[in-house]
């Protein structure tokens, strides 16, 4: 645990006030940036939850928290474009826990007491995340005076209690979800009826016949729907089409901006002109440098050729352009010193204490696990790639995928074990070592390296230019012209193929085909006007490397849905059902002098199918598929008779019951335990009580107003 290793070294009380620094930072992209400010004063709700408003100052007090958190796990983490998507995700996320799942267990009565937490921490039964943590552990055993030793020393400086107070806030939070979740399993009882029919359908059978009609014999002409049948069919099953949150059906087509060759040539020219005039300078011009970083730190978007190249390169030296995806890029080494933390490359190969590995081997215990481990470094010693090894055997699956290469990392980051070996280990030694998490099969790719760099970046973009970008403009605007009242008529005639986006909500952050974050949020705001009506077209939404043009199909708003939010829905569902029932009536007539199966089979043009030991729990017949309507009839109706017509899911039918077997339910079914059902598990039913509770509250998003959300 990063915050119990902080309270050992003098540099402790230092990060915290680093940290306190930058949260300052973090709180102004909350404060203040709403993108729909003014004299409104619920300009800064984010979000409606259980019908009350959720605002800006909610959520930063959480993203403080969880950047805190991320800062102590690592304190080289810095906020960047990716990573700040990430926090505010996280934060959310534990906002809408407290705000929900915590709330409903306060009124459950559940708690964990002192006591509790005493035992969890250094009783006889200590939690289990505190007995795998090596900052609690003496030669690889949990150790309860280390922990005393390490809350003793807490107790004289407000910084590390209050970090301790936030470890001991998020153990009693897991330790609630865990035992709400079993409370809630434990609910689950089944009933003495209930044990009875589970028993019944597993062991009774029928046999008979069933003749079936498909009610596709009905032709279309002969049905007619109307908006009764429609807003009967939705009153009946209006729980099922019941909204909780916002959405919208959308229509769209995008016309992509498509770099010409042209167009690539100017980059190549302009990449090649940048590069040589760097080349020229005799002092470098350093505005905009980058630096100083490690190796780790590099870009994410760095092509290989050059972040492999730039660290070894003299100094002024320009390396570029080299092409990636669209850019070229230009680098150029300016500044370089030596820093007091290394960083080291390093692959490794993860054989676990126990459980399965890629390749299907299972193992059971440390000794299975030291013996594979052992066979695994004599095929890497005897000339095997590593990059073939990780892929099959390593279940570190981050890492595996990258043929078991972790990248530049500060040795101190790994669990000690594994940071001793690359700290001392030489560029191209291999080892077996042991930690909490299994023996690592580990090979030093690259020699412990102390530089630092600061360099200049130059990216040139493959963009559209001006001529190709009038040529979209001039589509776009035909086509737009083209709508008018009918989007259809102009998609067929244009022909372009539209895409078609169902249930869009205000959380989500992509759309197919249109590409960055602001961009979606643009299209968003225009979605979700109050103004807004079913059937609008926009504008052209004119973006860098696209254009797009939306139409609304469907507004949905929270409540129970109306027969225009669902007719093309519920329409073909309708219609089936009215077919089934116009097929029922049919046999009906015909069993008037029909007597046997077969006659009724001949007279309706239908099927006559045998049922030969059919049982319930098996949710479908032979030769006919998942018909429950027709299992119901099976085991409702009299031996020795026939059933009335019944119109199904996909056929109308009348039964021929022969048989039903005499099942007498055993004592031992009404006295058992129940059996343990893995949908009731406590583990995966937390996942599930989230869900609902999020469902439940009617969530209404509205985030995507704020510039801090792209």
């Amino acid at each position: 645990m990063a915050v119990i290793q902080k309270l050992r070294n003098s540099g402790w009380v230092a990060v915290v006030i680093i940290t306190a620094l930058v949260l300052f930072v973090v709180g102004d992209w909350i404060s203040g940036k709403s993108s729909v400010r003014g004299g409104n004063e619920d300009a800064d709700v984010i979000a409606n939850m259980n019908s009350e408003k959720v605002r800006e100052k909610d959520l930063d007090a959480v993203v403080r928290e969880v950047y805190q958190t991320e800062k102590e796990n690592d304190p080289n983490y810095e906020i960047t474009e990716k990573n700040r998507s990430q926090l505010f995700t996280k934060a959310w996320t534990e906002l809408t826990k407290r705000r929900l799942l915590y709330t409903e267990i306060a009124k459950a009565g559940i708690e964990v007491s002192d006591e509790d937490y005493n035992e969890m921490m250094v009783g006889l039964h200590p939690d289990e995340s505190i007995k795998g943590d090596p900052s609690f552990q003496t030669n690889n055993q949990f150790d309860p005076k280390k922990v005393e030793q390490i809350f003793r020393q807490a107790k004289g400086n407000a910084q590390m209690k209050a970090r301790l107070a936030d470890y001991v806030r998020k153990m009693k939070e897991n330790e609630l979800t865990v035992r709400y979740s079993t409370y809630i399993s434990k609910a689950s009882y089944k009933s003495k009826a209930e044990k009875k029919y589970e028993y019944i359908s597993a062991n009774q059978a029928v046999s008979g016949k069933i003749v079936s009609l498909d009610i596709n014999s009905i032709p279309d002409k002969d049905i007619k729907v109307t908006d009764d049948d429609l807003n009967a069919y939705l009153d009946e099953y209006k729980e099922k089409y019941k909204y909780t949150q916002e959405s919208r059906n959308i229509k769209y087509v995008v016309f992509d901006i498509v770099p010409t060759h042209d167009d690539s040539a100017y980059a190549y020219n302009n990449a090649y002109s940048t590069a040589a005039g760097m080349k020229a300078q005799t002092t470098p011009d350093t505005m905009g440098a980058i630096g100083y970083i490690a190796r780790n730190q590099l870009p994410e978007d760095a092509p290989a050729e050059i972040s492999n190249l730039v660290w070894n390169a003299p100094m002024n030296m320009v390396i570029g352009p080299v092409y990636r995806e669209g850019k070229f890029y230009i680098w150029q080494k300016i500044r370089e010193k030596a820093d007091t933390a290394g960083f080291v490359r390093a692959s490794h190969i993860l054989i676990p204490m126990s459980g399965k590995l890629p390749d299907g081997t299972d193992i059971k215990d440390s000794i299975a696990a030291q013996k594979k481990a052992i066979e695994v470094f004599g095929q890497l010693k005897a000339g095997a790639k590593m990059e073939e090894l990780a892929g099959k055997y390593s279940t570190d699956q981050g890492s595996a995928k990258m043929g078991g290469d972790l990248g530049y990392q500060d040795p101190a980051k790994y669990v000690p074990e594994f940071g001793a070996f690359c700290k001392q280990g030489k560029a191209g030694e291999t080892n077996i070592v042991k930690t909490q998490y299994g023996y690592h099969i580990i090979r030093i790719t690259g020699p412990m390296d102390y530089t630092k760099i600061k360099f200049i970046q130059n990216e040139i973009e493959i963009t559209a230019g001006q001529k190709t970008v009038k040529v979209v403009d001039e589509k776009s605007r035909n086509f737009k012209n083209a709508v008018k009242n009918d989007f259809d008529k102009a998609v067929e005639k244009s022909a372009i193929v539209p895409r078609v986006l169902k249930d869009f909500t205000t959380d989500q952050k992509t759309i197919a085909g249109v590409d960055a974050a602001s961009d979606t949020r643009s299209i968003i705001f225009w979605l979700f006007d109050k103004k807004r009506q079913t059937g609008d077209v926009s504008e052209v939404f004119a973006f860098a490397n696209k254009q797009v043009i939306v139409k609304v199909e469907n507004i949905k708003n929270i409540g129970y849905a109306t027969l225009d939010n669902v007719r093309s829905e519920i329409e073909p569902l309708v219609r089936s059902k009215m077919k089934a029932e116009k097929a029922a009536a049919k046999m009906a007539d015909a069993m008037k002098s029909a007597k046997t199966a077969e006659q009724l089979a001949a007279a309706v043009k239908g099927m006559v199918t045998s049922l030969d030991g059919v049982r319930f729990g098996q949710n479908f017949i032979p030769n006919m598929g998942q018909e429950l309507q027709v299992l119901g009839v099976a085991f409702g109706a009299k031996v020795k008779s026939t059933s009335i017509p019944f119109a199904s899911k996909s056929v109308a039918g009348v039964l021929f019951v022969d048989k039903r077997d005499d099942v007498q339910v055993p004592t031992s079914v009404y006295t058992s335990a129940d059996q343990i059902d893995f949908m009731n598990q406590p583990q995966y039913l937390s996942n599930r009580i989230t869900e609902v509770l999020n469902k439940s509250a009617k969530i209404q998003d509205y985030r995507y107003k704020f510039e801090w959300n792209q």
